[in-house]
């Protein structure tokens, strides 16, 4: 069983191929109103709107929780009758609030942007999920949450009832998140990787939001299902620990210290570090400790390593490559976050690929 089957990517990036060449065609469109769409920023994780009169870029973002959602609604509709304290059952959905805001603002900050608001859409099924209150009170404490920990704040949004389009007690939580960059001279897409770049990475807190699918199908034919014991917890709480906020440490880093790239390690997971358009080899010598749940995984599904490392994080949110003399800086901002830091590997001169430990798998 792998993601890429559960997930159709193949199918799926026909479609993205299509919307590129539709911006580069529609682009010219905004010159009128002297703003031009930055071509550099085709293909990262976020696009820039430069704002010809002035020294700043907006930056533009959408994403969601994708399935994860699913696995509380899952949770939720046998935890009432499981007994469980209104509290934990809150608790499900909370970190859904969080995620949404996480998956934003860890793109945008790969450009090197400040987060500023977010735009959410949470569709249901039926109209009676709004009438919920711990589906309504968890996503709302976890997008209360969220906001204060990226220092943004939610606007406006839209919270339809998609009747025979999403099913009964199903929900599907996106947003759409703006950020800037001033003065422009910090934009970070890769301008300045180069050889000799250093990769470190900043540790992930558990699955994240991607590779969701396949961690479903299998955890879905345990005895116990997501209620299966893991630790002090059930296999799906830990399935549902939010994902961190990488901003405010990021955003130090891009401050006071000489950074070349940033990639989040979202969809495709360790395929991500090559995401530069720079044709660079990128050597990974060491790799971080993968979250317990997701070597459970690993282990349930019987996934190789190079299945698993390519859908999901495996420990690893986000990369930063930078020189080696930037190292105890950067070491120093993440102690004083709490984010775990790990020197992966180097970038060296050659074709755009990703191998790890000497050769033991690559993409």
């Amino acid at each position: 069983m792998k993601y890429s089957e559960i997930e159709g990517l193949s199918k799926k990036d026909s479609f993205k191929q299509g919307i590129i060449g539709l911006v580069k065609s529609t682009g010219k469109n905004l010159l009128s109103n002297k703003i031009r769409l930055v071509p550099e920023s085709l293909g990262e994780p976020a696009a820039l709107l430069d704002f010809l009169d002035e020294d700043f870029y907006l930056v533009f973002k959408t994403d969601g929780v994708g399935t994860k959602s699913l696995i509380a609604e899952a949770m939720a509709s046998d935890a009432g009758r499981k007994r469980w304290p209104k509290k934990r059952i809150i608790n499900l959905y909370a970190g859904l609030g969080i995620d949404l805001i996480a998956s934003n603002v860890n793109d945008l900050i790969c450009l090197g942007a400040t987060p500023l608001v977010l735009s959410d859409e949470v569709a249901v099924g039926k109209y009676q999920q709004f009438l919920d209150q711990n589906f309504v009170s968890g996503l709302l404490k976890g997008l209360k949450k969220g906001c204060q920990e990226a220092q943004i704040t939610i606007p406006c949004g839209e919270s339809p009832t998609l009747t025979d389009v999403i099913k009964p007690g199903v929900s599907s939580i996106t947003g759409s998140s703006i950020g800037i960059i001033r003065p422009k001279q910090k934009v970070i897409f890769g301008q300045n990787l180069q050889a000799g770049d250093i990769i470190y990475g900043l540790a992930a807190e558990g699955i994240h939001t991607n590779g969701l699918s396949l961690a479903r199908k299998i955890v879905e034919k345990l005895p116990q299902g997501y209620f299966t014991k893991f630790g002090k917890w059930t296999v799906g709480e830990e399935l549902l620990k939010p994902t961190r906020i990488y901003s405010n440490a990021i955003l130090e880093m891009i401050k006071n210290l000489e950074i070349h790239y940033i990639s989040h390690i979202s969809g495709s997971a360790f395929r991500k570090i090559s995401r530069a358009k720079k044709p660079l080899t990128y050597k990974i010598d060491n790799l971080p400790k993968p979250p317990k749940i997701l070597t459970a995984l690993q282990k349930w599904g019987k996934l190789s390593d190079a299945e698993a490392y390519e859908t999901w994080n495996m420990g690893l949110g986000m990369v930063i490559f930078a020189p080696a003399n930037q190292e105890e800086k950067m070491l120093n901002i993440c102690r004083k976050y709490q984010i775990g830091f790990i020197k992966l590997g180097r970038v060296e001169s050659g074709q755009k690929k990703v191998i790890i430990k000497g050769g033991l798998w690559q993409y």
